[in-house]
């Protein structure tokens, strides 16, 4: 009898929790209309499913159980799936996360995504100028990086200003220090798009090197914000929502996939920065490559970042041109060109130089 008993209810544990372990996504498909984005997952079980928000960093996850790894984009909607748990990443400021909700029909799961008013859907870009206030960065030839920085900066700033499809801030307008940790907390405070820092190189062993080099997050600068952030949840509070931050599964795994996502599409937007800088900027200062590096104004994660060497202080050549109001304007423009590259946008048919 007891024997009977125990068999039973192992039966009854084994098919309650039958479709725990049946939610491998068979399809995928996206319908895209003027009111809703709509994400179909469909399994081959019913899903048993919980779904986590932060609508600043424009991130949906789906926790789940015995998903498989994958990883797609739609329309500027990049959805990567992997062991319990499912995150999407919503580049299209059209959409409006904060109001996403998913909808349950047997085998499929159904993601709503709303679409924002036009008004309110534009990209939001952080400039970084390097240095500043008693941190003047490179010093050479009398002039001070920090400067050269901030220059380009509010020259890029005056174009993505101009353009009414973006937001613009600046980690720094003026001469003062901004902390590391302060830089990135302000790129997640506003709920960046894409953050591009500036700065200007140096080597004084070698006045001959020339060039602009971009700089995307590196293998070993993902593991160590990781294994920061996943174990210091006040930390992570800064950069991921209270609800994710409280679930050590889903901190944990958002946080891989988000830095992985940074970087991932920081080279991209480096490879676009790098594209039109070679088309219109190596005549005056050659075009260097792309390089991983740990930097912290990197580590932001969920958001696109990259930080730009503009050329050599150290060579005279390359000094003339950063410390040129003229070439400085050619240089905002030829990064605000590849900015829109990245996102896949035209320039304004009347675009114009500020005075």
């Amino acid at each position: 009898m007891k024997i009977w008993k125990f068999l039973t209810l192992l039966w009854v544990i084994s098919f309650l929790s039958l479709p725990l372990f049946s939610q491998r996504v068979t399809k995928i498909t996206v319908d895209v209309d003027r009111n809703y984005y709509r994400i179909f997952f469909t399994f081959d079980g019913k899903p048993w499913y919980r779904m986590y928000k932060d609508p600043k960093r424009h991130i949906i996850s789906i926790k789940l159980e015995n998903t498989y790894k994958f990883s797609k984009e739609y329309y500027s909607v990049n959805i990567v799936g992997e062991k319990n748990l499912i995150t999407i990443f919503v580049r299209n400021p059209e959409l409006d996360t904060s109001r996403a909700r998913v909808i349950k029909k047997y085998r499929t799961l159904i993601v709503l995504i709303p679409r924002k008013h036009k008004k309110f859907a534009k990209y939001v870009v952080v400039i970084d100028p390097g240095h500043g206030g008693h941190d003047p960065g490179a010093e050479y030839y009398g002039f001070e990086e920090k400067n050269i920085n901030l220059a380009v900066a509010r020259k890029l700033y005056y174009y993505l200003s101009k353009d009414p499809r973006f937001k613009v801030y600046m980690t720094r307008k003026g001469d003062y220090f901004v902390s590391l940790a302060g830089r990135q907390k302000f790129t997640a405070k506003v709920g960046a798009d894409l953050f591009i820092s500036i700065h200007s190189n140096a080597n004084p062993y070698n006045p001959n090197r020339r060039g602009a080099e971009f700089y995307v997050l590196s293998n070993r600068g993902i593991y160590k914000k990781w294994v920061d952030l996943a174990v210091h949840p006040q930390k992570a509070k800064e950069f991921l929502s209270s609800q994710m931050v409280r679930d050590k599964t889903v901190r944990k795994k958002v946080l891989k996939t988000s830095l992985e996502f940074t970087q991932e599409e920081g080279e991209q937007l480096a490879k676009e920065l790098r594209k039109m800088w070679c088309r219109y900027m190596a005549r005056y200062i050659p075009c260097g490559g792309i390089y991983e590096r740990s930097f912290a104004v990197l580590k932001v994660p969920g958001v696109p970042t990259v930080l730009v060497e503009l050329g050599y202080m150290t060579n005279r050549r390359d000094l003339h041109y950063l410390t040129s109001s003229r070439y400085q304007w050619a240089i905002a423009r030829t990064l605000y060109l590849g900015i829109l590259d990245y996102l896949n946008l035209k320039p304004l048919k009347k675009e114009r130089k500020g005075g």
